[in-house]
Order: C-alpha cells, then structure tokens, then sequence
C-alpha cells in the first residue's frame, strides 16, 4: 500500500449534524466514526486517469438533486473522473450530467417499468476519449465523448439477442464491447459491434482530437444527414469551425444545439475583435451616456423644485417629472405625492404601461445567452397580466385591510403609490435586455442580479409608500404588508371559485337547453 486519492464524500443526516456539535471531542470518537461510501468499479484510460463509479442508498437523494439541478460538479454524481492526485475533473458540458437515464420517473424497459435514478455499476474506457456505463435497473448502456454529450444509449431487459436480464460488467476490445450477462443460469459474455453510424460518429472524434477540422466537419454533416437531431453534431461542427478561426459560422452551429457556453466561448472572440476595433470609441460612449444621465437628472431636479414653490398644481410633464425624485428621496416624495398633490392617477397608469413595455421588451429582446429558446409566445397582452393583476390585487387587499386598521389612505392614494414605485423595474430591465445581446455566459449572472436589485428596489419603494400613506409605523407597516399577501391569495381564490362556479352554472343551463331541444 502506498497511498489513497478521491474519496468519496460521506453524506450526514440533519440530526446527525446538530448532535456532532454538542459532543465533546472524546464523545465522538466514541461515536460511529463517518466513512467515506466505497467506489463499486473502476476503469483506467490511456493517459492514466481514473473512471470511477459509485452507487449507495443514503445518497439517492443527493443524487437525484443533482441531476434535477443539471450540477457540473461531481460532488454526488454517479460517475468521476480522478486525475493522479484524486481530484475529481469530469467535464459535464452536455444537456444533462453524464449519470444514466434522465426520464427516471417511469422509463419502461422490456415488460417492467424502472423507477428511479440509474444504478451505475461499471464504467468502460473506450477510444478517441470516450465511455461507456450501464445501468443495472434498465440493462442499458450509456456512452458519452469526453466533454459529458451523450453520444448513444442501447441495451434492453429480455431474452431476446442483445438484451439481457442481469448486466453485471462491460468492457471494450479495440472497437468491440463485450458485455457480461450473470443472470440465472444463463450467464453468457455478448459481443457487440459499432455499427456504420457508430464508426462514422467515433471517425469524426478521431478527426476532431487529430485537428484536422475540415474532415471532423464532413463526419459531423454524415452524422446529420442520418439524424438532423443529433445536437452533439452541431456542437461538434461549431467546435472545429471555431478552432479553425471561423467564430461567427460556428455560432450558427451553436444556436441550433442550445450550446450557450460554446457559444459563449466563440462569442467572445468576435467581441474581443470588434472592442479592438473601436477601443477608443467606448469609453467616449460610456462617458457621455454618464454625462446624459447626470444632466437629465440635473433637470428633473430643477423641475421639481420650480413646482414646489411656485405653488400651483404641477402639470402632467410635471408629474411625470416627479418620479425621478421620489425614487431617491422616498420619504419625502410620498409625503408630497399625498399631501402636496404631486402625483395623479394618469401618471401612475404611464408608469405601469412603462414597466409592461419594459417586460415586453426584455420577453422579444433578450440575447440568446440569456435566452437560449427564444421568445416563445411573449406578447403584449401576457405582460398586461403579469403587471396589472399583482397591482390591482395589491392595491385592493391593502385597502380593504388598511380600512380596518386605521390607514390614512384611500384607494385612489394607494394606487398612486404602488404605481409610481414600478419605474425601477423599468429602469434596469431596459439596459439590462439592451446588454444581454453582448454578453457571455460568465457575466449572465451580473446582469440577472441588477434585474433582481430593480424589483427589489421598487418593493423597498411600495413598502416606504404605503407606509407614508397610511401613516403607519415600520412594524405597523409591516404586518399589514404581510396581511396584504395574504388578502391577495384569498381574493385569488375566490375569484377562481367564482369562475368555477359560473362555468358550472353555464355548462348546467346548456346541458338543459340541449335536452329541451332533444326531446322537442
């Protein structure tokens, strides 16, 4: 024995968790000691790395998060990769992580139905970087390249030729599988061959390891003429197109795959280029965007202070104006949008009608990166909704609750808040829609927060403004915000119970007509 590399991560229950940290030093060694769960096979690939699978009950549920989770990490996968040093290294950039069936929930197999994840019990090492594993509860193999794409899948549960009823280990044999069967009696080694398709598919891996891009780029388009689904095909022309220089051919590729980190890869070689190209055009842009901005707000604040000393009733424009000091100064502007009349209820409709634009917009105009399947079914009327109603439901249980407990405001007062509260959401969502077509997969999530940072500052906003209307405390406040959702899910629930029921009634009376027609 000299040494022992990738152990595997032991896995605690939440009481087990809570009792260690109440024991003493001395308990715990006393206790049952935590082991790592054993590895049920291995495989060796050319370069000397390790293929090892693992399969234990306590972890099912570990697992099964992680392949819901899409997880690239190999924390609780079915199958690693350890290089020398036993750190776990396995690329996982296909669809789904490299773990056996995906459709788990109920895949049939043969006359029995497999529920549940995989049961991984062998891993083979095959050529051009490829591996197989098989799945005990199916009796099906599964075969990935080195990058984690599922290449192909075969095997059933049966005794017909091919299938088996009890897989028990595979390996290759320079381009065969041979496949032990130890079910029963009839245990029995199957030998199994790559068909054309196969060959075809491992030649273009060769071609593609070997650099020669232009023949990996004729295999690919074969493989695609037998199957236009194939999506690892498309990743694999967009691979040596890329490699071979041409970036905006291979986003094409890309896109027909949903392959958003390839992509992301290629697209950040054309933006490193066009950056290059007009270096000193952009931070000309950036500051005069910034100049813009600080000469508009220096505006809006002249405005606004004209208004609350000329002491007459603000114009529309005016109204509108208003907002930009609200959204910074939230104490004072709600105070003056119900005391000093500063807002109206046609500005707070505008304001709505903005965020839905804003929704709408980032629905049709998001990239692709951050929106790989396209705009689906946005439309208009769908943003109507996803605004309108959390509005009106809002603005219409914090009324009838706030009447209860002394609120100072009306409805007309609360609606003027809510509305004016909304513009943050815009005010993000726009420029982050506009960025979201030249950004890559690294810095999705910077922009997915400052969506985030705008409809938390617009709750701050509704939060602030209906605790000046009413005039309540911030613990006051509080509650009642708290009762309000509450009040908008009952409401929600009766309107579906009134629905339901005027539905019944109408499939009643026309049931009656039908019969009244019959019988006459």
């Amino acid at each position: 024995f000299t040494t022992f590399v990738g152990a595997q991560q032991s896995v605690l229950s939440v009481w087990d968790q809570i009792w260690r940290r109440f024991q003493t030093e001395e308990q715990r060694a006393k206790s049952e000691q935590v082991i790592s769960y054993p590895y049920n096979n291995i495989d060796i690939n050319e370069d000397g790395f390790i293929y090892a699978t693992i399969y234990a009950t306590d972890l099912l549920p570990n697992m099964e998060s992680a392949i819901k989770d899409k997880s690239k990490s190999g924390t609780y996968a079915p199958c690693k990769l350890l290089n020398p040093a036993g750190d776990e290294i396995m690329r996982r950039n296909g669809f789904w992580p490299p773990a056996g069936e995906i459709d788990y929930a109920g895949s049939k197999t043969g006359s029995d139905t497999a529920s549940g994840i995989s049961r991984i019990a062998d891993v083979a090492c095959g050529p051009e970087g490829t591996w197989s594993i098989y799945d005990v509860n199916r009796n099906k193999i599964f075969t990935y390249d080195y990058d984690g794409n599922l290449l192909f899948a075969f095997g059933d549960t049966g005794s017909q030729l091919g299938n088996t009823s009890g897989l028990r280990a595979i390996c290759y044999q320079e381009d065969v599988m041979l496949v032990l069967d130890g079910s029963g009696t009839g245990q029995s080694i199957t030998v199994f061959k790559r068909t054309e398709y196969g060959d075809v598919l491992i030649r273009a891996l060769y071609h593609q390891n070997a650099r020669l891009y232009d023949r990996a780029i004729d295999d690919w388009k074969e493989i695609l003429m037998r199957n236009s689904n194939y999506d690892a095909a498309y990743i694999g022309i967009g691979q040596a197109l890329a490699r071979s220089g041409k970036y905006e051919e291979a986003l094409d590729y890309y896109r027909a795959a949903y392959d958003t980190e390839n992509y992301s890869v290629a697209y950040k070689e054309l933006r490193k280029a066009w950056m290059s190209s007009f270096f000193l055009l952009i931070p000309v842009a950036i500051g005069l965007v910034c100049f813009l901005i600080a000469k508009l707000l220096k505006r809006m604040g002249k405005i606004n202070k004209e208004v609350a000393v000329s002491g007459k009733k603000p114009t529309f424009r005016q109204e509108l104006c208003f907002v930009f000091h609200l959204m910074f100064h939230p104490a004072d502007g709600f105070w003056d949008l119900k005391h000093e009349k500063r807002g109206s209820v046609r500005a707070a409709l505008v304001f709505m009608a903005i965020t839905v634009v804003a929704m709408f917009y980032r629905a049709i105009g998001t990239g692709y990166v951050m929106n790989p399947q396209g705009t689906g079914n946005a439309n208009i009327f769908m943003q109507v909704l996803v605004i309108a109603v959390p509005v009106l439901l809002f603005v219409v249980a914090n009324w009838c609750l706030t009447t209860l407990f002394d609120g100072e405001g009306s409805l007309k007062d609360i609606f003027i808040a809510v509305g004016y509260s909304l513009p943050p959401i815009a005010i993000m969502m726009i420029p982050v829609t506009i960025f979201s077509n030249i950004v890559v997969a690294d810095e999705v999530n910077l922009l997915s927060l400052l969506v985030v940072i705008g409809f938390i500052w617009a709750g701050l906003l509704i939060f602030s403004g209906t605790m000046v209307t009413h005039g309540y405390t911030m613990l006051k406040n509080l509650v009642t915000i708290l009762g309000t959702v509450v009040g908008m899910a009952f409401i929600m629930f009766l309107a579906i119970l009134f629905t339901s029921l005027v539905m019944d009634m109408m499939s009643f009376f026309t049931s009656i007509v039908s019969e009244i027609n019959y019988r006459l």
